[in-house]
Parts: C-alpha cells; sequence; structure tokens
C-alpha cells in the first residue's frame, strides 16, 4: 500500500496519497489547491489519482475538492453531515468527474482498499475521519483531519464560521462525542491527522507526523478529560485565542466555490518600469520578501515586509484585503512555490501580478519613485518614549506572551490581527510596535506605516527592554 504524507509546512497542513498496491489507484485525504504536485508524487510510485476525500470545509487552506472533479475524471467523498456546499449547486465537473456526499457508516472503495466514514463534529459540523484497515491484517489507520491531533484536538470555535455553523457548546458537546466514539479503537490504531504543531486549527498540536490512539489516551489533554470525567470544556478551550481574520474568508471560498484551479499560475517577471509604476499605484500591494535588513534599506510605498518564512502565508492572507493585487519581490528561484503558498492562503491566481529580483529594486532611481517605511529604535530609546507618554507602543505577541509581561500601557493586537484593527490605534503620536525578537514587529510596523501611521520597530524585542531593568507589567 501507497501511504504519502504531503506536509505544507507555513501552514502545517499535511494531506494524504493512499495507494492500492493490486490495482495501482489512489486516493487523496485533504487535498489543497495546487492539485498538480498530487499527480506528480503518484506518478513516481506507478499509481493513478481516481478519488479525492475531504474531512470537513476548510478556514486555513482552498481546498483542491473543485479543482480535481471540475479539471479530472475522479470521484470526491464530502461530507453529508451538514449543508451541502453552495458550489455543488452550480457543477462544471469534467467527464466522469462526480461527488458523492457521505454519512457516518457508509464504505467507499479505492482498488482493493475499504474506507470507512466516521462521523466526528465539534471543530465543525460536518466533520468526517477515514478509518482504513491496512491490508493483510495490520494496523487500522484514521484519516482524522482537523477532529483529532497529536496531543490536541480541532479547536471547537472554529466552527462558527462556516455556514450553519456550531455554537461553541454546541461544538464542544459535539467534540466530547467524538472523542467517546474513539473508545471502541484499539490502542495500535495510527492516526494521521490534518495538521501538525504549529497550524491555528489547535493550540497544543505536538510536533509529531502521526500518533496512535494509545499514545492519545496518555498524553491529550481532551482525551484524558473524557477518560476522568474531568473538565472537558476547560480541557479544550485552554489556550484558545481569537481565530486568524483570513480564515472566514477562506472559508467562504471553500464553500461557495471559485478556486477551481488545474496548476499554479506562471508569474511574470515585471520590467523596472513596470514595477515603478505599480509601486506608485495604491491598488497594488507590494509583498517583499527580503530580509528585514534589506527592507529597510530600500523601503517602497504600499509594501509588506513578510520574509518567506514558515509563518509567511498566514502573514500575508492577514494582512491582505479581498481585492488587493501583488507584486512580489522575490528571487526567481523561489516565486513559484510562493504562488502555490498564496493561493492556498486565498489569492486568486489572477491578482497575482508579477515579481522583480531584490537587484532590480536596489537599481531604481530615487526621486519620484520615493522610499518610505520604518526604522528600528533602541530599547532605550522606546523607554524615553514611554517615559514621555510620547507614543503609541502596540504590543504584537500571542495572547499568553502578552499575559506573560508587557510594557506600561501597551496595546495589546496580535499581529495576525493588526490589518483589521487598525483602525482603532490612535494616530496623534508616533507608534513602536515589539515582540518576542523584533521580527513579527518589524512586519507589523512595516504595514502601519503602509496606512499612514508614523511607525517603528523596537529592535531585539521585548526582552532586551525588562532586561535593561525597566518597568513592566505582568
Amino acid at each position: 500500500m501507497l501511504l504519502r504524507r504531503v506536509f505544507d509546512s507555513t501552514l502545517a497542513q499535511t494531506s494524504y496519497i493512499v495507494g492500492c498496491d493490486d490495482t495501482h489507484e489512489a486516493i487523496v485525504i485533504d487535498p489543497a489547491c495546487d492539485i498538480d504536485r498530487y499527480f506528480a508524487i503518484a506518478a513516481e510510485s506507478g499509481h493513478r489519482i481516481v478519488a479525492v476525500a475531504e474531512t470537513h470545509v476548510h478556514a486555513d487552506f482552498v481546498s483542491g475538492i473543485e479543482g480535481f472533479v471540475t479539471h479530472h475524471a475522479v470521484t470526491a467523498y464530502v461530507s453529508a453531515e451538514g449543508p451541502e456546499p453552495a458550489w455543488l449547486a452550480s457543477p462544471t465537473f469534467t467527464q466522469h468527474g462526480r461527488v458523492r456526499r457521505v454519512h457516518a457508516g457508509d464504505r467507499f472503495e479505492v482498488g482493493t482498499l475499504v474506507f470507512t466514514v466516521r462521523h466526528t463534529p465539534g471543530h465543525t459540523r460536518e466533520s468526517l475521519s477515514f478509518e482504513l484497515s491496512a491490508p493483510h491484517g495490520r494496523t487500522r489507520l484514521l484519516f482524522s483531519g482537523d477532529f483529532l491531533f497529536a496531543g490536541d484536538v480541532g479547536r471547537p470555535d472554529l466552527g462558527a464560521f462556516a455556514t450553519d455553523g456550531l455554537s461553541l457548546r454546541e461544538a464542544i458537546d459535539s467534540m466530547r462525542a467524538s472523542v467517546a466514539s474513539l473508545d471502541d479503537l484499539p490502542a495500535e490504531t495510527q492516526v494521521l491527522p490534518g495538521h501538525g504543531a504549529g497550524s491555528a486549527c489547535g493550540t497544543q498540536i505536538c510536533n509529531l507526523p502521526a500518533t496512535t490512539i494509545g499514545i492519545e489516551r496518555v498524553i491529550n489533554r481532551a482525551m484524558r478529560a473524557h477518560a476522568d470525567n474531568g473538565d472537558f470544556a476547560g480541557a479544550i478551550m485552554h489556550g484558545t485565542t481569537a481565530p486568524p481574520p483570513y480564515f472566514a474568508r477562506v472559508k467562504r471560498l471553500n464553500e461557495h466555490g471559485g478556486r477551481a484551479i488545474s496548476a499554479p499560475p506562471v508569474v511574470r517577471e515585471l520590467t523596472s518600469d513596470e514595477f515603478a509604476a505599480r509601486c506608485q499605484d495604491p491598488h497594488f500591494t507590494v509583498i517583499d520578501t527580503r530580509p528585514w535588513n534589506e527592507y529597510l534599506d530600500a523601503r517602497l510605498p504600499y509594501s509588506v515586509s513578510a520574509p518567506f518564512e514558515r509563518s509567511f502565508g498566514p502573514t500575508v492572507a492577514n494582512y491582505l484585503d479581498d481585492d488587493d493585487r501583488v507584486v512580489l519581490i522575490a528571487a526567481h528561484t523561489v516565486v513559484p512555490e510562493i504562488a502555490r503558498v498564496l493561493l492556498r492562503v486565498g489569492i486568486a491566481p489572477e491578482a497575482i501580478e508579477g515579481f522583480v529580483e531584490a537587484a532590480t529594486v536596489a537599481r531604481l532611481a530615487t526621486g519620484s519613485f520615493a522610499t518610505t517605511g520604518v526604522d528600528d529604535i533602541s530599547p532605550v530609546r522606546v523607554h524615553d518614549l514611554v517615559s514621555r507618554g510620547a507614543a503609541t507602543i502596540i504590543d504584537v505577541r500571542t495572547c499568553a506572551e502578552f499575559g506573560a509581561g508587557h510594557l506600561p500601557t501597551a496595546l495589546h493586537v496580535p499581529f495576525t490581527h493588526l490589518r483589521a484593527k487598525s483602525h482603532e490605534i490612535p494616530r496623534d503620536k508616533p507608534v513602536v510596535c515589539y515582540c518576542r525578537s523584533g521580527n513579527r514587529s518589524a512586519r507589523a510596523a512595516a504595514l502601519l506605516a503602509r496606512h499612514g501611521f508614523d511607525a517603528f520597530n523596537m529592535r531585539g524585542g521585548y526582552w532586551p527592554y525588562a532586561g535593561r531593568g525597566y518597568e513592566v507589567t505582568v
């Protein structure tokens, strides 16, 4: 049997390719929208993708289900335990492409592999898990989607994003019942979750690619609370913060369709003149993927600093509006992968206008092509501003970090929510952003500068400030 884990480190999201070695047929579970990569992986082992399945309507990435049935002769298995997705009302399927809605207890086959559907709501109303008994009597596999993670369960508060979504109380009660439904599974059952550590779909996901029911009965707070008849709601809600704003936009896309992508777009390189013209146009947003120090050397109007690293996708998604068009500053070697990440977090293919290399930016003349942006300032200078009440201080860290200690009078606006809440920040004083190390706050300060604030970034972050003995609030 073929079992390939396809992991997206920028979203800590996992898809699975499962193939029958007898018929060489394969299924993809929880595919993202850039579906061409799954065909390439399956072809490497001589398998042919004939089916796709989705555990639930996702909020953190754009699904590839619609793209598969629109462009390929596959059968898609989606949940019938919730409302019918709106995109199914006006299908544009290719010949032999079809969708089968499945309920708890239903079975479907891929070659000689038999999958059994389990309804495991709580994260969302319609959430499913797919159980597979491995060939030759080997261990069962449970593809648990966003229901069960290593060390955690899916956030119950995210279901409210959906059409006909669960209330928080309904979600918690449903999650308790879903956890209880696993009591019949043997301890050696392998659990293959939809996310790893770093995903915002959970709060305490362990850094394990897979786990077992037996391990989860020991380490998983929700399963322990169920077994001990303890505070289940407290266990699964501990540490939750406001979900990233872009989740609502992606959830709507996955419910209503509009991203039937067969392959990522080819992003063209812009000339210097084309790039300069778009930098002056507020309809375009420049996504600058260079390191922060290089960004400081040549800061551009309307730009967002977002180095191409693990948090790139959510950072950009949270900083863009629905109708923004994007220009990239990036090395040509990474542009194709950047385009894939942008598609997964909801950026339309036609919105990616083009790219330039960093060298092009460095060669551009000043004058009408003015550079604007933010400066790093030292903790000593920030302390002086705080002492005189001469700046608005913005803490862009998480709730847990803020609660452990912060600068006096600091406003708490997590950096992923800054775009949505920028209108709440006073404009009568300069704004100083800080985080733990200076990376998140650098992006936050750049975003505020783009929206007209006199913004600064505190160099080094919170600890150099606190370490000097300056007053902090705990």
